[in-house]
């Protein structure tokens, strides 16, 4: 059953690659969308090294040593339209051959409240309820208190409220997990150690019925994040 994914990973790492290509074989991914890359440059050599040579690719660069965003599809099965590319995110139409167009969002959120306000606003001017679309990837910010442990305790704050309001606004469903929750650490240890689930994937209606007609499942797994949607 194929897949759309998305993972949070250094893509210049040499286990990233190894992992990536176990990942895109294991659970058939087709498209896969990469956050904070921190690639301050990508050809396709470099494409070709990460996941093999029937990838195709677009990127949004790291800013110094932070960000960066890299989505690849496989071109012998699909092909990508980009219609938005900026900091938070890469936007675009995937045409996957023979079984149709879906919209997709590869996010990574700002953790400045303000600024992430961009990223609510650019996907929500290319929102379709007449396209089956997803949402997917770090969005850097929090649903509710079973998205953190450790550090303050949680609250409700604008930029919860807002995030929220995005979902609601564009008929945005969590597709839930599998494995575990969290999906970021501070990398401390004892009472200074926080955890959070910033990694998501969300899915309009269309989809969710398109899925359901086809026999699939979408859930989220671990680091990456699958979604089967093709039988």
């Amino acid at each position: 059953m194929a897949s759309i994914a998305f993972w949070n990973c250094r893509a210049k790492k040499s286990q990233a690659s190894l992992y990536l290509r176990e990942f895109v074989k294991e659970f058939d991914a087709f498209i896969v969308g990469l956050l904070e890359t921190k690639i301050s440059s990508i050809d396709r050599k470099g494409v070709h090294k990460l996941i093999g040579m029937d990838w195709d690719f677009d990127y949004v660069l790291a800013d110094g040593l932070s960000g960066g965003i890299l989505i690849l599809w496989n071109s012998k099965v699909s092909s990508f339209n980009v219609l938005e590319s900026f900091s938070q995110g890469i936007i675009g139409d995937l045409d996957v051959f023979n079984k149709g167009v879906w919209r997709i969002s590869n996010v990574y959120g700002s953790n400045d409240i303000v600024k992430r306000r961009e990223l609510w606003r650019k996907v929500e001017q290319l929102s379709s309820k007449d396209l089956p679309s997803v949402a997917g990837g770090d969005f850097n910010c929090l649903l509710d208190s079973g998205d953190k442990r450790g550090g303050r305790e949680f609250s409700f704050s604008q930029g919860s409220k807002e995030m929220k309001s995005f979902l609601i606004n564009n008929d945005f469903h969590d597709v839930g997990f599998i494995g575990p929750r969290i999906t970021w650490c501070n990398n401390k240890t004892n009472g200074a150690r926080i955890l959070k689930r910033l990694d998501r994937c969300f899915l309009n209606s269309k989809a969710i019925e398109v899925i359901s007609m086809g026999g699939g499942k979408a859930s989220c797994k671990g680091g990456l994040r699958p979604l089967p949607y093709f039988s």
